[in-house]
């Protein structure tokens, strides 16, 4: 089966700093990949490569067959990838119907119209937020704010979904409910690709993982093999930086 998604050599510098150092792998559909490393290892700067929200000195990104490394954030949404952050960004100005609204306008459909309100309604359901399409996301607790952040994304209709630090910060009961959603996301057939540390969700989700450390690849392979490995263990128990 050809993979959803194939990076090779990706490298990205921010002046003499290689954040990101020759990366190469692919992920196939239907896959839970864990990108893993410690901070500043450079995973987030991965995420934005592979979105659009930064562009790569050198190497290429090819998704559904595509190579993507040099179109602009907006076209790789349409063409089936969608992310979330680690900060919660909704725009805080309109509801929460509205906000899975501006998904559901700007991607791969380009929907909107009033029969659209109903597709947002259910998406909101969909992420355990039927009930707050009228309010305003100031006014949702955190984890709610993160639903609704993932809640746009789906509305993008990603056939590859990025994960930066989803359940962070979330309490036990949360984290749980995060973890059975993030498996629903899966079981409906949407890959994911999420930047955790939160290992019980990484164990619990994630069928491979990836673990970068300094900007490159230091291990591949199923959890508890890499989790295992002496390598990826002393990256944890090193000096740590910015994510």
């Amino acid at each position: 089966m050809n993979a959803l998604l194939a990076v090779e050599g990706l490298t990205r510098r921010f002046g003499g700093l290689v954040a990101v150092d020759a990366l190469s792998f692919s992920i196939a559909p239907g896959e839970v990949v864990g990108l893993l490393g410690p901070n500043g290892s450079g995973k987030t700067t991965v995420l934005n490569l592979l979105s659009g929200a930064l562009k790569a000195d050198s190497g290429r990104i090819t998704f559904r067959e595509q190579a993507i490394g040099r179109l602009p954030a907006h076209r790789i949404a349409q063409l089936g990838m969608a992310r979330t952050f680690q900060l919660v960004r909704p725009l805080g100005s309109l509801s929460c119907r509205d906000n899975v609204l501006t998904g559901l306008a700007f991607g791969r459909d380009r929907a909107w119209g009033a029969g659209v309100r109903t597709t947002a309604d259910e998406l909101l359901d969909r992420v355990g937020l039927g009930q707050a399409g009228d309010t305003l996301p100031g006014e949702l607790t955190y984890i709610d704010q993160k639903r609704l952040e993932l809640a746009r994304a789906l509305a993008l209709k990603p056939e590859l979904l990025l994960l930066d630090e989803w359940l962070a910060g979330l309490n036990p009961t949360e984290l749980e409910q995060g973890i059975a959603l993030i498996r629903g996301l899966s079981d409906q057939g949407i890959t994911i690709l999420l930047v955790e540390h939160v290992m019980d969700a990484i164990r619990s989700l994630c069928g491979r993982l990836l673990v970068m450390n300094t900007g490159r690849l230091i291990a591949s392979g199923l959890p508890q093999q890499v989790l295992a490995d002496p390598e990826v263990v002393r990256a944890y128990l090193g000096d740590d930086g910015d994510a």
